[in-house]
């Protein structure tokens, strides 16, 4: 699904008020509403198992869901009552799927497509063939300032729980273990919800 073409307009406006926040926690659990009205939860992946993941989110609120792997997979994604995940962004290097909840406003992007991409599965960035940094900036330019970040090479079931830690079945034979990252967490209020919608 291609994005809006006003989306230019939406985007610096945002972007504009993102560069104002310039918040940060150090802690990787946090209780909800501490991070904004709004949040955004970044998983990362190189791949999944069989070309498969799934994201179950159990943390209450209003956000923004943003899956990424560089190989081709199919991302189910469901969520708890209290719930209120607006929209998932989907981007890597081959082809990315999402089933999400009825309702959920959903956006694919890849490279194989022709579209904007980026993957990352690593923080700090390590290696050439995704890059999380710039998955980083994409994801605050196309849906709204990051909230958290989690990846690793191999994983297929992630869970965000209440408190924002997250658990997956990385598999640490493939390559790097969980990486975690969570910022703008101050009691401080987001932009506004997800900018593609």
């Amino acid at each position: 699904m291609k994005l809006p073409v006003t989306l230019g307009l939406t985007v610096s406006v945002f972007a504009a008020c993102a560069a104002n926040e310039g918040t940060s926690s150090s802690s990787l659990t946090q209780e909800p509403g501490n991070c904004g009205s709004v949040e955004t939860h970044v998983i990362g992946i190189h791949e999944g198992f069989h070309g498969a993941a799934s994201v179950h989110i159990k943390r209450p609120g209003t956000m923004a869901l943003v899956v990424s792997a560089r190989e081709d997979t199919v991302w189910t994604i469901t969520t708890e009552p209290g719930v209120d995940l607006e929209a998932v962004y989907a981007v890597g290097i081959y082809h990315q799927t999402v089933k999400a909840p009825e309702g959920v406003r959903v956006v694919a992007e890849s490279r194989e497509d022709g579209d904007p991409y980026a993957c990352g599965y690593t923080y700090p960035q390590q290696g050439t063939d995704c890059n999380t940094d710039q998955l980083l900036k994409l994801v605050d330019k196309r849906v709204h300032p990051v909230t958290s970040f989690h990846g690793c090479f191999q994983g297929s079931i992630w869970t965000i729980e209440e408190d924002l830690s997250v658990t997956a079945n990385c598999n640490s034979d493939a390559g790097p273990a969980q990486a975690d990252m969570v910022q703008g967490c101050d009691g401080e209020d987001s932009c506004g919800g997800p900018i593609f919608l």
